[in-house]
């Protein structure tokens, strides 16, 4: 997500006391994230499939080693597609039971192309991309990817100790994107797991590194290492047209299916998030945060670390989105410039009390962006130990609502009641849920 807004306004956070309400007024599910359920998460069955050796071997072309399996497990069967490092990219996979796997110790495959050196495309089911190299290359003004996901109807997806670096541009870079175009659940993209992947010196431009973006459900980010990068490092995105938009009341929104959703963030370390340098920004350090929840709904972020970023965590909506049911829970954060964790919509008014705002996201400007409302928000036991920070460590800027941050500097804000608040102001609550 391109973060050209340079100065956010200041939320308007009211040192009230934490006001108590009589038993029974307020309900649970008035305030804090409701919890992503563990039922959510993407089932790994299908993964024992494949055999622990090579069906095929991929020297030279990878597309023709991918066509050559069907002659050797049968046209439905599961194929393992050992990589050599002669093999060559770039790749499109739409056949399913594929599992492509790198040889160890390999050099880095490279393309002499822009755009995705492996494409995952429509109506995909159980592919495996795994212990492979992918080295980039400086792209200019075109766009770049490591490995692309992208469509409908495409599941189980798993993408695993991968090495995925060297990727620049000035426009869009990233190492891994997961794009669902779908205009309904039944087209969604789901259950797709992101795991023990190192991703390093990366230039994504407006882009980001790991990226779950439109109509995808059902996903996880474990345990990944990303550093060296001048950009966002993983970002759950909602709104910004990936899916269909539709039409309510004379206006164009993005579509309800549009968000990234049901998705596990946990035990990513992340370092050195910076965007200086980068011509998205003006080559200057912008307001971009490590770990970026923009417009994502029912997301788990626990356990992740980072040190030395400009923010390093951020619950926002850019988009005329509503994000929501978000719980942060053991994250950590050392040397942020800015500061530790930045919450809320950036700009004055949400997009429902302006209707003049254009809410269209494929013809917006960034006039139109940070309108969105963040509710139903949980924070509690983290360590944000950055000092010296250019802001508050945690930062409550607009249309916060329903919300319990239970750290350390925070204070109540319009606590009584039902979570509700007027216009742009916050409600947020400071006691910790398991206290």
């Amino acid at each position: 997500m391109n973060r050209k807004k340079e100065k956010r306004l200041a939320a308007l956070v009211v040192g009230a006391m934490l006001l108590v309400t009589a038993p029974g007024t307020v309900t649970a599910r008035d305030w804090g994230a409701r919890p992503v359920a563990e039922k959510y998460r993407p089932n790994r069955a299908w993964i024992k499939h494949f055999h622990d050796k090579a069906d095929v071997v991929a020297h030279g072309s990878i597309a023709k080693a991918i066509e050559s399996c069907d002659e050797v497990v049968g046209v439905s069967g599961y194929c393992t597609v050992r990589i050599e490092e002669d093999a060559e990219l770039p790749v499109e996979i739409f056949r399913s039971n594929t599992k492509l796997i790198g040889v160890k110790g390999m050099k880095a495959l490279q393309s002499p192309k822009n755009g995705a050196f492996i494409y995952i495309g429509d109506g995909t089911r159980h592919v495996v991309i795994e212990n492979l190299r992918l080295q980039g290359h400086r792209a200019g003004k075109k766009d770049i990817y490591g490995i692309i996901v992208e469509g409908k109807k495409i599941r189980d997806i798993l993408i695993r100790g991968n090495e995925i670096f060297g990727f620049d541009s000035d426009s869009n870079a990233h190492a891994i994107a997961v794009y669902g175009t779908g205009a309904s659940g039944k087209e969604s993209i789901a259950r797709v797991i992101i795991e023990k992947n190192t991703v390093h010196d990366m230039k994504t431009g407006s882009s980001e590194s790991i990226a779950i973006n439109g109509n995808v459900q059902r996903w996880e980010i474990l345990h990944n290492d990303i550093y060296d990068i001048n950009n966002i490092a993983i970002d759950a995105i909602g709104g910004e047209g990936t899916a269909p938009t539709l039409k309510k009341k004379g206006r164009i929104l993005p579509g309800r299916f549009d968000v990234a959703r049901y998705g596990f963030i946990e035990d990513n370390y992340i370092e050195n998030m910076h965007t200086k340098g980068n011509p998205a920004y003006g080559k200057r350090e912008s307001w971009a945060a490590a770990i970026y929840i923009d417009g994502g709904h029912d997301i788990l972020l626990k356990d992740n670390v980072v040190n030395n970023s400009a923010w390093a965590y951020e619950v926002g909506a850019e988009n005329c989105v509503i994000t929501r049911n978000v719980t942060m829970v053991g994250n950590s954060a050392q040397e942020s410039y800015f500061g530790d964790l930045v919450l809320g919509g950036y700009a004055h008014k949400g997009f429902w009390a302006d209707k003049s705002i254009n809410c269209d996201p494929l013809s917006s400007e960034e006039s139109s962006e940070g309108h969105g409302y963040v509710r139903y928000l949980t924070v509690h036991q983290n360590s944000f130990d950055s000092e010296e920070t250019k802001e508050e460590k945690i930062l409550p800027q607009f249309r916060v609502t329903h919300a319990i941050v239970a750290e350390p500097g925070v204070k109540p804000v319009n606590a009584e009641g039902n979570g509700r608040a007027r216009g742009d102001q916050n409600a947020i609550r400071t006691e910790d849920p398991d206290e």
